[in-house]
C-alpha cells in the first residue's frame, strides 16, 4: 500500500524473489508500473525491473497475506480505508511509516493482533514514474510487534532475507521506533526550516548544539512514552545527525512544494509530551515554523 521510496524497493525485492505481490499507486505511477513493470535504479547494487500487478485498489475479492503499509503518514486515513477490504481472517499489517503512531492507529482499525510495525531506514526516492531510485547508504527493516514477536513473525524475517532484505526483528519496537524519531526528527524539522545539510548543521557550534537540544527533547519524550532506551541514546542521536549525508525526505519534500510529514515527526512529539507533562518549548518552536509549509506549496527560492 504505497509504491514509493520505501514500498516501491522493498515490494520489488519481493517480487523478484517470486512473491505474488500486487502494488497499490496512482497517477503517472501507477501507468508507468502497468505498462513497464516496478524499476529499481540503485547505486549500490544491479538495477532490476519485476511485473506486478498495479492497482488503484485491491479488488474486491482480493485478500492480502502481508500488507506493506507505506504511504505519507498525513494519508493514512484514505491507505486505511482501500486496505480494509483486503484484510482477512490472517492478514498481517507492516506499517513502514515514519513516527510512531502509525502502528496505534491500524491496531484501534483493524486490531493489534494483525499489526506489526517497522523503523526503515533507507535513501530512496521516487526518480521517475514507475521507478525507485535507491541512493545508497542503509537499506535496513527493523520491525516487530508490540506485544512480543513470535513465529509469525520468524517466519517473516526469513522470508524477507531470503529476498535481500536487510531485516532484523526488534524485542522492543517501541524503543526501536522511538530511537528512530529522536535522531529523524530534529533532523529533519532543523533541515527543512532552515534548508541547511546536517554538515552545516553541525558545523556551526550554536546550530549543533540546538539539535542536541532538541534530540533532548524527543528522548525525555520518549522515555516517558516507554520507549526503554538505553543511557546515551541521545548521545547517540546526535553522533547519527554527525554522520548523517544526503537530505531527509521531508526537507526533499520541502524543495518539491510537497506536503510534509511534520506532524508526525515533529507535531506529534509536542502532543505526547504534553500527555507526559514533559515540556517541549523547542520542539513546539519547530512544529510552528513548520506549520505554513505543512500543505505544500511554492518551494523555496
Amino acid at each position: 500500500m504505497g509504491t514509493g521510496a520505501v514500498g516501491g524497493y522493498f515490494g520489488a525485492l519481493l517480487a523478484r524473489a517470486g512473491h505474488d505481490v500486487t502494488v497499490v499507486a496512482r497517477g503517472p505511477h501507477l501507468d508507468a508500473i502497468k505498462r513497464h513493470g516496478l524499476r529499481i535504479e540503485s547505486a549500490i547494487e544491479p538495477s532490476f525491473a519485476v511485473a506486478v500487478d498495479a492497482v488503484a485498489a485491491p479488488a474486491p475479492s482480493y485478500e492480502a497475506g502481508l500488507v506493506l503499509f507505506a504511504v505519507k503518514t498525513y494519508d493514512f486515513d484514505e491507505a486505511a480505508r482501500i486496505i480494509g477490504p483486503a484484510l482477512g481472517p490472517d492478514s498481517v499489517v507492516l506499517t513502514m511509516q515514519n513516527g510512531i503512531g502509525s502502528g496505534e492507529r491500524l491496531a484501534e482499525r483493524f486490531g493489534a493482533e494483525r499489526v506489526l510495525e517497522a523503523a526503515v531506514y533507507i535513501e530512496s526516492h521516487v526518480g521517475s514514474p514507475g521507478t525507485i531510485a535507491q541512493d545508497g547508504g542503509p537499506r535496513r527493516v527493523v520491525f516487530g510487534r508490540r506485544t512480543g514477536n513470535g513465529e509469525r513473525e520468524s517466519a517473516l524475517l526469513e522470508a524477507f532475507r531470503a529476498a535481500g532484505w536487510e531485516a532484523e526483528l526488534s524485542p522492543s519496537i517501541l524503543g526501536t521506533l522511538w530511537t528512530k524519531l529522536t535522531f529523524l526528527g530534529p533532523l529533519a524539522a532543523l533541515g527543512t526550516v532552515t534548508g541547511l545539510s546536517a554538515a552545516q548543521l553541525c558545523a556551526s557550534e550554536p546550530s549543533a548544539a540546538l539539535i542536541e537540544a532538541v534530540i533532548a527533547e524527543y528522548a525525555a519524550v520518549g522515555d516517558a512514552d516507554g520507549a526503554g532506551a538505553p543511557g546515551g541514546a541521545a548521545a547517540a542521536a546526535m553522533e547519527r545527525v554527525r554522520t548523517f549525508i544526503g537530505m531527509t525526505s521531508m526537507q526533499r519534500d520541502r524543495l518539491a512544494g510537497k506536503r510534509l510529514e511534520s506532524d508526525a515527526l515533529v507535531g506529534a512529539v509536542v502532543r505526547r509530551g504534553a500527555a507526559h507533562g514533559v515540556p517541549t518549548p523547542l520542539t513546539a518552536m519547530l512544529d510552528a515554523l513548520l506549520a505554513p509549509m505543512r500543505d505544500g506549496g511554492a518551494a523555496p527560492p
